[in-house]
Order: C-alpha cells, then sequence, then structure tokens
C-alpha cells in the first residue's frame, strides 16, 4: 500500500513538472522559431532629394567623399529621367593632348572613371571635392553655375604620377525633370593655374 502510494505521489510530481515545463516553451521562442530579417547593411549615403540645383552639387561632393559611385550617376542627367543626357567637356589643353578620348563622354564614361579612380583610393582614404560659387544663371527649367574647384584625391598608383592635387574652374548646367528634381546635363573644365585639372584625371583613369 506505502509503495503504491509512493509511486501515485511520484506520477503526480513529474506531471506537475512536465505541466510547468510546458508553460515555459509556450511563452519563450524555440531555437527554431521565425526570427524577423535583418535591416540591410547599406553603404553609407547623405543623398538628399535634388530639389535644387545646389542640392545636386551637395550630393555631387558627398558621393566623392563617400565613395558612391550610385550616388554620383544619380546626379547626372538622363534620358530615363529628363529631356538630355550627361555630357562632360574637358580642358582644352587636355582634349588636344588625349585626341579623341573627350568626344563623346557621357554617362557610360563618366562612371567607368570614377570606378577605375576609386579603385586606386585605399580602403582608408577618401576624396574631397570642395566647390565656390563664381557665377549663376537661372532660366525657367535649367540653371548656369560656374564653380572654383579644388580635389584632393589621395590615391596610390603604381608609377605615383596620378593627379592627386586639383584645381580649375567647373561650369556645370543642370535642367530640371517632369519630377522637379534636378541633374547635371553637362560639365564643362577649365584650368586656372599651374595644377592638374579635373580633366586630367578622367584623362589618367577614363582610357
Amino acid at each position: 500500500m506505502h509503495k503504491y502510494t509512493l509511486q501515485k505521489l511520484t506520477k503526480q510530481v513529474l506531471s506537475f513538472f512536465l505541466l510547468i515545463l510546458l508553460l515555459l516553451l509556450w511563452e519563450c521562442k524555440t531555437p527554431f522559431s521565425t526570427r524577423e530579417p535583418e535591416p540591410p547593411k547599406s553603404k553609407q549615403s547623405s543623398w538628399v532629394p535634388p530639389t535644387s540645383p545646389m542640392i545636386v552639387l551637395f550630393n555631387l561632393t558627398n558621393a566623392i567623399a563617400e565613395k558612391n559611385v550610385i550616388n554620383y550617376s544619380r546626379c547626372l542627367a538622363d534620358t530615363a529621367n529628363s529631356s538630355k543626357s550627361f555630357r562632360f567637356i574637358a580642358e582644352p589643353s587636355v582634349a588636344r593632348a588625349n585626341p579623341g578620348l573627350f568626344d563623346h563622354w557621357s554617362n557610360a564614361e563618366e562612371t567607368n572613371y570614377l570606378n577605375q579612380m576609386l579603385s586606386f583610393l585605399p580602403k582608408d582614404s577618401t576624396g574631397q571635392l570642395v566647390l565656390k560659387t563664381s557665377r549663376e544663371n537661372t532660366f525657367q527649367d535649367s540653371v548656369v553655375l560656374l564653380q572654383d574647384y579644388t580635389l584632393k584625391m589621395h590615391l596610390k598608383c603604381e608609377n605615383n604620377d596620378c593627379p592627386r592635387d586639383m584645381q580649375g574652374q567647373a561650369e556645370f548646367r543642370l535642367i530640371k525633370s517632369t519630377e522637379d528634381l534636378w541633374s547635371i546635363y553637362l560639365l564643362s573644365d577649365r584650368a586656372t593655374g599651374q595644377k592638374k585639372t579635373w580633366s586630367e584625371l578622367r584623362a589618367y583613369f577614363g582610357k
């Protein structure tokens, strides 16, 4: 009789602990439960919707500092989002020194040179483009911004001959899309002193 009572008590205790365990498992997520997906890690970006011409230049300088080719390309006009596509006109002496190179320089050539250049920029380094407005002409759906610039790129090239410290004057012609967003459809470069120009950087990495 005593043995039967002990067995019954043992079963009751086990049943009690089993019930507690089931309740705990019900409250807690199991290791195999579905997890919420983590947000994807994205490249640093300070992109601002280009609702004014100056914001386009802000995005352009940040894209260079952040080594963000996608955002840089978004600053350039394309027939997919405007009535014009991007063109670059090189500094005359650089164009003469590189016959044919800049004859049809458009979005593809601009993106290619930028990718090539950034491959020679160390991971722990960056570039700095500084723009200063010299003149501004505003029209109904376009703007011309004449900008004095300095551009520093801490590049590591095999022959140590790539342009790193540049200076000149850039004329940006911008157009407004049907969504009232601005982009650069023409960029022309001019030398203002003895330093290398932005055109020479394109010539070095765009061949």
